[in-house]
């Protein structure tokens, strides 16, 4: 029996649950959002898979390590912009309690310790992990051509009330941000991130240090210098100060990155929630599946499996 089904955010956890339920020809899917790829923070993310401030839910280990294995699959493709990346995790000397949660999210065999010899300068010790890189500029538009092919509709709409969906046996709500307001959560807040853009530098691995904060990621497009972590504000804008400090940082462990020019910036807000929001909401045809931080991409298509086991439960 055929389902209409209404997924309302067109943000990677919404794509990613359109992926997976459009595999199933009985589902008949609207994709509503008042934004789409490219003007989506998704796009603007640097999207290398890893658990970020995620690690105080344990559910988040099965679904980053179940979108780990789906982005794994599509490396052979190269239409697909997913390639398998060596990234350093690196601890800087600063920190004196480290926290090594996030060592439980990695698939067996993936992380290894580098030697004291390899160290950089103020680093008292670094893994390397073998983690997928989603160009989400090749990625998100790989999406599209699937959906086309499924024949996914998109729709241009800001969704104010689900009532506005009455027509639809099941709502996905995947509205990011957006649930402060539609679902009256005012526990999503917005964190937002500042990042500078270098020409492509593509020999090097993947840098973070999340307690700087620093992550450094080479993509075919640019080399993605980041971050900051700004809970509370709303404006999606860079601050010059702010990115000249990235960029100094990011010279003081890769000085070869000095040779390299500044192409741009940009800002994006991550909705942030204590935990992650994927459940059927009881008594409604309603389920819910929001507030990713900046781990949208590692969790999406393990969320999105989740959901999809909720809407085959909703009769």
């Amino acid at each position: 029996m055929s389902k209409k089904i209404a997924i309302v955010g067109a943000g990677i956890s919404g794509l990613s649950c359109a992926y997976l339920l459009s595999e199933n020809k009985e589902y008949n899917i609207t994709v509503f959002a008042k934004e789409f790829s490219p003007n989506i923070t998704s796009n603007r993310a640097a999207a290398f898979w890893f658990p970020y401030h995620v690690r105080n839910d344990k559910r988040a280990i099965k679904w980053s390590k179940s979108s780990y294995v789906f982005y794994k699959k599509l490396v052979d493709d190269s239409a697909t912009g997913i390639s398998m990346k060596k990234l350093i995790k690196a601890i800087p000397d600063k920190l004196l309690d480290e926290d090594n949660s996030w060592t439980e999210f990695i698939p067996d065999g993936e992380c290894t310790m580098l030697s004291a010899e390899e160290l950089k300068p103020g680093i008292k010790k670094a893994y390397t992990v073998t983690v997928p890189l989603i160009e989400t500029q090749i990625f998100l538009p790989y999406l599209q051509h699937i959906f086309e092919q499924r024949s996914v509709l998109f729709e241009r709409k800001l969704v104010n009330s689900f009532d506005e969906l009455a027509g639809f046996d099941i709502i996905i709500n995947c509205s990011g941000l957006g649930a402060r307001d539609l679902c009256h959560d005012t526990s999503v807040i917005p964190v937002r991130g500042q990042v500078a853009l270098l020409e492509p530098q593509t020999n090097l691995p993947i840098y973070l240090d999340n307690d700087t904060p620093l992550y450094i990621v080479p993509r075919k497009d640019a080399t993605i210098i980041g971050g900051t972590y700004e809970a509370d504000i709303y404006e999606e804008v860079t601050e010059p100060e702010t990115i000249e400090r990235i960029l100094q940082t990011a010279y003081t462990f890769f000085p070869e990155l000095k040779q390299k020019k500044v192409i741009g910036n940009w800002a994006g807000l991550r909705p942030f929630r204590p935990q992650v929001r994927v459940e059927h909401e009881a008594g409604t045809n309603i389920i819910h599946n929001y507030g990713h931080a900046g781990s949208g991409f590692t969790l999406s298509f393990g969320c999105a499996e989740e959901v999809m086991h909720l809407v085959e439960q909703i009769n």
